[in-house]
């Protein structure tokens, strides 16, 4: 175990999954900065370091570290042990929050099961959070709660991902197992009767502006004065339809959160003509909920361009596509569901 300052540290890169998945078109090049994997000693954990690239032998790369003041032996690894420089902000501890969800009891023999695991890889991934588990040890079965950490919205994300998306489709498909084990039972009986300074520019569409800057101002300055930032609004001089948006303030983590509240965008979702109906629902309930519920400005469907039109701040918007992507991926499952339960029915024929 070793102790560093929570300036170092930082979250592994969106696009590298574990153990370097995800970096097929890496191609690290002699004199290149880069992050090396450094293997665990006694005396240290494994960890990765900043270096750079010194020659490529074969398939392997010799590498020595950057900014150490003492002189240190270079490493000899093959491409899988490279990856890029991190671009993730560094850990801000004060920004950190920790949530237990308890489950509910009808789901406690799931989410204790290796099944559940993956769910919150899902939910970790998706949010960005920093940890995503079961919280508590493992003799504490009876009533297993899931534990989530990370910055406040991250979490709240997630929260809605397991609470929204999740639990609630496992449910689901919990009843229908053990409705298909009883079914199963009763078929089996028969049988033996008969034989998953800091500085942010944007830009927005010109139609959403007005909202971004508020009756007389009040938005524009209420996001100024809280995060102490300075914000420019520019119009396109060449005609077009993008007013381009600057954010400057001391703090790094101060100008985006300001972004993050007065970033609107509009995103089209397209869907597959099978897709519409399970994610608009009956009389549109079910997009409506998804607005609501991530206080988007609107969620229409366009039938004419057959995509969902989604329109709020670009982290509402954003969730807002997690939890319809999230809900689109269960589409398959209760439609399999189907298909065995009438395949099971049939056999009674």
């Amino acid at each position: 175990r070793r102790s560093v300052p929570a300036y170092s540290v930082r979250r592994r890169p969106k696009d590298a999954g574990e153990d370097g998945d995800g970096l097929e078109a890496f191609e690290p090049q002699v004199d290149e900065t880069l992050e090396v994997f450094v293997p665990a000693t006694e005396s240290s954990p494994s960890g990765w370091s900043l270096g750079r690239i010194k020659t490529i032998k074969n398939a392997f790369y010799f590498v020595g570290f950057v900014g150490s003041k003492s002189a240190s032996q270079d490493l000899i690894v093959e491409r899988s042990a490279l990856r890029p420089c991190s671009t993730e902000a560094a850990f801000d501890p004060a920004g950190v929050v920790r949530k237990v969800i308890p489950v509910d009891e009808d789901l406690h023999e799931w989410f204790m099961s290796d099944d559940s695991l993956g769910c919150l890889r899902h939910v970790k991934d998706c949010a960005g959070l920093l940890i995503a588990k079961r919280a508590g040890s493992e003799v504490a079965r009876e009533r297993p709660e899931a534990l989530l950490v990370g910055r406040e919205r991250d979490v709240a994300l997630a929260e809605r991902l397991l609470t929204q998306i999740h639990f609630p489709n496992q449910a689901q498909m919990q009843r229908f197992h053990d409705h298909r084990e009883h079914l199963l039972a009763r078929l089996n009986e028969q049988k033996q009767r008969f034989s998953s300074q800091a500085r942010e520019v944007f830009t927005v569409d010109q139609g959403l502006v007005g909202r971004l800057i508020g009756k007389k101002g009040e938005n524009l300055k209420r996001v100024r004065d809280e995060h102490g930032v300075e914000i420019s609004v520019k119009d396109d001089e060449s005609g077009g339809q993008r007013t381009t948006i600057t954010i400057k303030g001391d703090e790094l983590a101060a100008v985006r959160r300001a972004r993050d509240e007065l970033e609107f965008v509009t995103e089209k979702v397209p869907l597959k003509s099978e897709q519409v109906g399970w994610i608009l629902g009956k009389g549109y309930q079910n997009i409506q909920d998804i607005a609501r519920k991530t206080e988007l400005l609107y969620a229409r469907f366009e039938d004419s361009e057959g995509c969902l039109a989604l329109s709020g701040l670009k982290h509402q918007v954003e969730d807002a596509r997690m939890l319809i992507q999230a809900h689109m991926e269960y589409q398959q499952v209760y439609r399999n569901m189907d298909e065995e339960e009438h395949a099971i029915r049939q056999s009674f024929e």
